[in-house]
């Protein structure tokens, strides 16, 4: 299964190595989403296309993603 997150960001073409700005790409792949991730995602695990491991470390990553950005945005 391609992941389109990875496909987003470059694929197997990405630079391993060296900090990469992904903000734009990331943007662009938001953009482009069409419906519900959370529907998506519980489809993906009932159909059995996506494990309950790989669902918990999707959102592990995505967690540190918010902490992450919480800790740059300004606050309001």
């Amino acid at each position: 299964m391609a992941n389109p997150f990875r496909e987003a960001m470059g694929g197997a073409n990405a630079r391993q190595a060296g900090q990469r700005n992904l903000a734009p790409a990331l943007l662009q792949h938001i953009q482009g989403f069409q419906g519900n991730p959370m529907e998506q995602l519980q489809s993906k695990l009932n159909s059995g296309e996506m494990t309950q491991d790989q669902y918990n470390q999707l959102r592990g990553m995505a967690e540190n993603i918010v902490q992450r950005m919480m800790g740059v945005l300004p606050r309001r």
